[in-house]
C-alpha cells in the first residue's frame, strides 16, 4: 500500500520519467475544460438569441399595443433620417456650384438646391424648440397634428403629399385671372401693329377657354423683351400676381429681382432636363414636381398628357434669351391658364 502510494507521488512529482501517463491525464482534463466551456457558451448563446429576439419582436409588441405611438415614432424617425440625408446633399450641391458653376448640376440637384433652403428655414424652430427640456412634448405632438405647418415634406405621408400640394397649387392658382386681367390691360400699350394683332390672338384665344399654339406664343416673345411685358417695366400690381403665381412672398424687398432669380432657376431646370435626355428619361415623380412648380396642376393626369404639356413649355422656354425672362414666368398663364385640371382646382 505505501509502495502504490508513493508510485502515485513519484508519477505527478516526476513528470518526465512518465510521460504517457501524465499526458493521457493532461489530455482528459483539457476535454473536461472544453466542455464546461462549451456547456457555458451554449447557455450564453441560447440567452443573448432569446434577448435579440425579444427586441426583434418588442417593436411589434408596442405597435400591437400602441400604435398610434408607434406611427409617429416611425414619422419622426424616418422623416428625420430623409431631411439628414437630403441637408448633406444640399450642402454637397453648394459646395459643386460654388467650384464648378450652376449649369453642371443636374435637375434634381436644382430642385434640391431650391427647396432645401425653405425647408431648413421651416423646420429649424421645431429642432430647437425641441431640444430645450421636456417641450419636446409638446412640440412634436403639435407639429404631428399640423404637419403643413411645422414639416417638411420628408414627414409626410404620400396622401399628406398630395393634398398640401394641390392646397399650395390652389393658392396660387387665385392670382389667375388677376394676372390675366393685368396682362389684358396692357394691351393698349403695345405700338407695334403686327405684334399687337399677333397678341391680341393670344389674348382671345385666353379669354375664350383655350390656349395659344405655342409657335404664336414664341412669335411674340419681342413684347416680353421691353414695355408693356419686361420684367423692369412691369407695374406694381401686375408684379404681386406674377410673385403670387410663382409662390414668392410678395413683402420681399427687391421684388422683381426675386422675379429675375425664379426666371434664371426655371430656365436652367428646362436645360437641365433635356441635357439628361428630355421628359421621356424623367420619373413619374419628378414630371409631376416639375409640372406643379410651373403652374400646373398634375393630379388625375396621365403621363403621356404631363411630358405632352411639358414638351411645350420646353420648346417656349428654348427661344428664352435673358432679356426675354418675363416670357418664362408668364408661361403659367399662356399654357395652363385654361387648363382642365387647374380649373376643376380652383371652381370644383
Amino acid at each position: 500500500m505505501f509502495k502504490l502510494i508513493y508510485s502515485q507521488r513519484y508519477v505527478f512529482q516526476n513528470k518526465r520519467m512518465f510521460p504517457l501517463t501524465y499526458t493521457c491525464m493532461r489530455h482528459k482534463t483539457q476535454e473536461k475544460k472544453k466542455e464546461e466551456k462549451y456547456k457555458i457558451f451554449n447557455v450564453k448563446e441560447y440567452w443573448f438569441n432569446k434577448y435579440m429576439n425579444y427586441i426583434k419582436n418588442y417593436e411589434n409588441v408596442l405597435e400591437k399595443n400602441f400604435p398610434r405611438t408607434i406611427h409617429v415614432y416611425r414619422i419622426f424617425s424616418v422623416g428625420t433620417k430623409d431631411f439628414i440625408q437630403e441637408a448633406i446633399k444640399w450642402l454637397m450641391i453648394l459646395k459643386k456650384e460654388k467650384i464648378d458653376g450652376i449649369d453642371t448640376l443636374t435637375t434634381d440637384e436644382l430642385r434640391i438646391l431650391h427647396t432645401m433652403r425653405k425647408d431648413i428655414i421651416k423646420l429649424c424652430p421645431v429642432l430647437l424648440i425641441s431640444a430645450i427640456p421636456f417641450t419636446n412634448y409638446i412640440i412634436f405632438p403639435l407639429a404631428y397634428h399640423f404637419p403643413r405647418y411645422f414639416l417638411t415634406s420628408h414627414y409626410w405621408t404620400l396622401q399628406q403629399k398630395l393634398d398640401f400640394m394641390l392646397l399650395e397649387h390652389k393658392k396660387r392658382l387665385k392670382h389667375n385671372r388677376p394676372l390675366f386681367r393685368c396682362m389684358q390691360a396692357e394691351f393698349h400699350n403695345i405700338k407695334n401693329r403686327t405684334l399687337r394683332l399677333k397678341w391680341s390672338g393670344i389674348i382671345a384665344c385666353l379669354g375664350s377657354g383655350t390656349h395659344p399654339d405655342v409657335n404664336d406664343i414664341i412669335a411674340c416673345s419681342a413684347l416680353f423683351a421691353d414695355k408693356p411685358y419686361s420684367l423692369h417695366s412691369l407695374k406694381r400690381r401686375h408684379t404681386i400676381e406674377l410673385l403670387g403665381i410663382h409662390n414668392i412672398s410678395y413683402w420681399k424687398l427687391f421684388k422683381k429681382l426675386s422675379l429675375l432669380e425664379r426666371g434664371m432657376l426655371i430656365k436652367k431646370m428646362d436645360e437641365s432636363i433635356q441635357k439628361e435626355g428630355g421628359t421621356i428619361a424623367m420619373s413619374n415623380d419628378a414630371i409631376r414636381w416639375a409640372l406643379s412648380f410651373r403652374g400646373l396642376n398634375p393630379a388625375n393626369m396621365s403621363i403621356e398628357c404631363m411630358r405632352n404639356w411639358l414638351e411645350k413649355w420646353l420648346t417656349v422656354s428654348n427661344i428664352v434669351e435673358d432679356e426675354t425672362l418675363s416670357l418664362l414666368l408668364h408661361c403659367p398663364i399662356l399654357l395652363a391658364y385654361n387648363h382642365p385640371t387647374n380649373w376643376i382646382l380652383v371652381y370644383k
